[in-house]
């Protein structure tokens, strides 16, 4: 995924240099006091930095660890960096991820992208550890459960970056509405609706960037096939935002589906910011996390907002 602004990236590659990079294979613990990683031998990190594949899709997340091992979660690490809900490394709401890495006997230290072979694929892995962790919350567990099941890297196309790099390149160079505009488009999408308890078939338009129209044409063809029948109450797509390219939603890159039912909650995990209350499998319009909403977008490589520091369930992005 390109990431817009070359002092972000710069910042991610010092600090990508600064860390040693180990990927090591364990299990989430957790007691009265939080949250520590066991590595496979009984050990566990601590005063450090360590890189997880915690749901072994190749891609490790970054967590740093305190003194006693407990993940810091929601704040500034001592060096200077920001985690977010669940321990993860963020850079502008994003979490950092880094491909391969060595097991826990090949040491540390080396991060270059010859040591990818050396995985965790000789360890036995539990695909469903995070519903076997104590308190850890429901967020967390969506946001794990939709790296570990649906989201998928084979849905992203070179070619269709190539076109939204160009575009955004293009919006980056004279930021306001109406450069944003001129690279936007409107697309119909089949929706269901909820009409008097029953659902009933309707169209909606989303405004996304020309370059991934068709992607969300597909994308919302197969939730509306898809044996759920999600219905859906509002989606909105471009809106030039108050922080400009600061949001995605500037771009057209970003897609809000039914934000009553899905809300943003703050970095606390309960504190509602907007929308009212995520219900799955009591209200029709929440997105759960085995929907048809997130099976379609994770297929397409879409990144869902409940991994963001502030959790953003209504919230997919490009």
């Amino acid at each position: 995924m390109k990431k817009y602004g070359i002092k972000l990236a710069l910042a991610a590659a010092v600090f990508c240099m600064a860390m040693p990079f180990a990927s090591f294979a364990g299990t989430w613990k957790s007691d009265a006091n939080g949250m520590w990683y066991q590595f496979d031998d009984g050990t566990y990190p601590k005063g450090r930095w360590a890189w997880i594949d915690t749901d072994n899709d190749g891609m490790a997340e970054s967590f740093y660890f305190d003194s006693n091992g407990y993940v810091l979660r929601n704040t500034t690490t001592p060096d200077g960096y920001q985690v977010n809900r669940i321990g993860a490394w963020v850079v502008g709401g994003e979490v950092k991820q880094k491909a391969g890495g060595e097991t826990k006997n090949g040491g540390s230290g080396n991060n270059s992208s010859s040591n990818s072979s050396n995985s965790n694929s000789s360890y036995s892995y539990d695909t469903d550890w995070y519903f076997k962790v104590d308190g850890i919350s429901e967020l967390d567990i969506a946001y794990y459960h939709y790296y570990a099941k649906y989201y998928s890297w084979d849905g992203r196309s070179a070619e269709r970056d190539a076109k939204v790099n160009e575009q955004v390149d293009r919006i980056l160079a004279n930021q306001n509405d109406a450069t944003a505009s001129a690279e936007v488009v409107s697309v119909e999408i089949p929706v269901w609706r909820l009409k008097n308890g029953q659902k009933v078939a309707g169209t909606a338009h989303v405004q996304v960037l020309s370059s991934v129209a068709d992607q969300v044409k597909e994308i919302f063809t197969e939730i509306y096939n898809g044996p759920e029948q999600f219905p859906i109450e509002s989606v909105g797509g471009y809106n030039w935002r108050s922080n400009g390219v600061g949001s995605n939603h500037s771009l057209g890159l970003a897609i809000d589906i039914n934000p009553d039912a899905n809300p943003q909650i703050d970095t606390d995990g309960k504190t509602v910011l907007v929308g009212n209350k995520w219900e799955p499998s009591v209200n029709p319009y929440s997105i759960s996390r085995d929907s048809d909403v997130v099976k379609a977008f994770g297929k397409h490589g879409w990144r869902w907002g409940v991994g963001f520091s502030r959790a953003d369930l209504m919230h997919f992005e490009y």
